[in-house]
């Protein structure tokens, strides 16, 4: 059998001091996570999560890694400090899995589902607890970060002792410098939970959010028919005045919609407010069957299909509480659409189309403002129209009150299209 090693893995080492970093993040990070709810304390919850389920899996493999890889031998000592140092590594252990655990069952167990996508991109699942479980993993949740204090406390002082009273260098068994008097390890343990803390305090997912939130352009293609083109040029001919006018009351008897499909590039879009801070998002997959031309209004037409699981704000876990049952509720409707056939000129390039909207299973009235301006065969669209979400029983339980979330939601579009005929 050979003799225990004098340091610790290099694999030991980075693990320790990359959960140490995290903890102390956490611990200052969670002070932000109080406050009105809206898109930046979302966005801080959502991050809060991210950091504890890296902590948890970064404590298991770090206690796996105690078991299987070699690490030096215990510090002989009195058994008052022998026993007190195994219980506060037992604790460290206890907490580093517990408290993501506990953060884990209160996500699971809340009456509001929010879908948990690490740092925005991978899916995290629920745990399959019962409700009740919820209380107590709260309560013990935030009675944690108290005790992690503690034991950090006690941990730290335990190192100091032994290497700087008794003589042991303990210090440079974690950490590379740690010769001598170690002031080179300790200063880089510093470091290492200084930069935790600082970046607990100044980090601001919701800036980032913000940074990463969908433009007023659409990223995909919408298939649609759309606009007329302009009437030809009148040839300047002998013509009695007479039967031109006979000729143009002709030609507007006759005049028909006409099909349109509209360019990649489109934009169809929305913005709300959530404790009066906006939250922009768009739709990155619809559809539109649009007859129209100026000069036929009567007969002209549009009805546009919306994917709704297609809803982009710029973050993936507050996309999928759109999509859940509180919000759009994609699993059962999947689709909204508008449709009008009744339109009116406000002159120049204005007009109003006078539709219907139907989501989540819910019609109503809908007027939307547009204007449009064609050249040849070349149109581009561009309107607006407000609706009140709670009409449509878009936001149930906590979210149907207009306290946080504004009922009134503004819905943009803007278009090229092309000519089909």
């Amino acid at each position: 059998m050979g003799l225990a090693p004098q340091r610790y893995s290099l694999g030991a080492i980075v693990l320790h001091w990359l959960i140490a970093a995290a903890l102390a993040f956490q611990i200052v990070f969670a002070e932000s996570l109080e406050g009105p709810r809206g898109p930046d304390l979302f966005a801080r919850y959502q991050l809060h999560k991210s950091v504890g389920m890296t902590i948890l899996l970064l404590s298991v493999l770090r206690l796996g890694w105690r078991f299987f890889a070699p690490r030096p031998a215990p510090v002989s000592g009195p058994r008052w400090a022998m026993t007190l140092s195994g219980l506060v590594h037992f604790g460290f252990y206890f907490f580093m899995i517990a408290a993501p655990v506990t953060g884990w069952i209160i996500v699971s167990t809340s009456r509001i589902k929010v879908e948990t996508l690490l740092f925005g991109s991978i899916p995290w699942p629920h745990l399959p607890v019962p409700a009740s479980w919820g209380e107590p993993a709260e309560f013990l949740h935030h009675v944690m970060p108290n005790v992690a204090i503690a034991l950090l406390v006690l941990h730290v002082a335990g190192a100091l002792r032994h290497q700087y009273l008794l003589g042991t260098p303990i210090l440079a068994r974690m950490l590379p410098g740690g010769q001598g008097k170690a002031i080179g390890a300790l200063m880089t343990a510093a470091a290492i939970m200084l930069g935790g803390v600082v970046l607990g305090k100044v980090i601001d997912p919701g800036g980032a959010v913000e940074a990463t939130r969908p433009a007023a352009t659409a990223a995909e293609p919408v298939t649609a028919t759309a606009q007329p083109a302009t009437p030809a040029a009148v040839e300047d001919t002998a013509v009695p005045e007479a039967e031109a006018e006979d000729a143009t009351a002709e030609e507007t008897l006759e005049a028909e919609p006409r099909n349109w499909v509209v360019a990649k590039g489109g934009t169809l879009g929305f913005s709300a407010r959530w404790n009066g801070e906006p939250v922009d998002g768009r739709f990155a997959r619809w559809t539109a069957t649009i007859l129209f031309a100026p000069e036929a209004l009567d007969a002209s037409k549009i009805d546009v299909g919306i994917d709704l699981a297609s809803v982009d704000t710029g973050d993936g876990q507050r996309d999928g509480t759109l999509t859940g049952s509180d919000f759009f509720d994609t699993g059962k409707f999947a689709k909204a659409t508008y449709r009008a056939s009744k339109f009116k000129a406000l002159g120049g390039n204005r007009y109003r189309a006078d539709g219907t909207l139907t989501l989540r299973g819910v019609t109503k009235s809908v007027p939307l403002n547009f204007t449009l301006d064609i050249r040849g065969d070349k149109a581009r669209a561009r309107g607006s129209a407000t609706i009140d979400r709670t009409s449509f029983g878009v936001g149930q339980g906590d979210y149907a009150s207009t306290a946080e979330i504004a009922g009134s939601v503004a819905v943009s579009f803007d278009f090229q299209a092309t000519a089909r005929d």
